[in-house]
């Protein structure tokens, strides 16, 4: 995880005076609003158990919570009130198959920010999305099919998915 360079840039030569600089970034914060919403949503990943669950996560879907405990080396009661944050807010969702219950990224944002924050996946894991779009055929020969049902959240990026939806608040919606 080391600094890039910026991802944007002004795009004019034009020095701008001080009071501009000052007043067009507060017209833009008072078009916004959700700031709250999105603190109290980012607020779990201050801590490093939860970033390393969700690296985990991200490199391979559908981990049971035991295995996730011992994966990162910590308490099964620890990782589950982990788990359970994570899950109020929204970024993992878990999938119930009879008395198993395992965890998975809950959106396309979760997802994108892990890729960006340098964590990978293991060799069998893969982008369905990218495979429906290439024409390559996923696990089951089908183009673009694959044991984990792909679904894109409500920024049209990908997330790994089962038979849910993501509705829009990064919580997931259906089976």
């Amino acid at each position: 995880m080391t600094p890039g360079r910026p991802a944007h840039v002004r795009t004019s030569s034009e020095v701008l005076d001080d009071e501009r600089l000052v007043e067009e970034p507060r017209d833009l914060l008072a078009e916004e609003d959700g700031f709250g919403e999105l603190a109290a949503r980012m607020a779990p990943l201050a801590d490093e158990r939860r970033l390393r669950i969700l690296f985990c996560l991200h490199a391979h879907p559908l981990i049971r919570g035991s295995d996730l405990a011992r994966a990162i080396g910590a308490h099964e009661s620890t990782t589950s009130h982990a788990l359970a944050l994570l899950r109020e807010a929204g970024w993992v969702h878990a999938v119930r198959t009879g008395r198993v219950v395992r965890y998975e990224l809950a959106s396309g944002f979760a997802h994108d920010l892990l890729h960006e924050l340098g964590s990978g996946h293991l060799d069998d894991v893969d982008h369905p999305h990218h495979r429906a779009h290439d024409g390559h055929p996923g696990h089951d020969g089908h183009p673009g099919h694959d044991e984990h049902h792909g679904h894109d959240g409500p920024d049209g990026h990908h997330a790994h998915g089962g038979p849910s939806a993501d509705d829009g608040s990064g919580r997931r919606t259906g089976a």
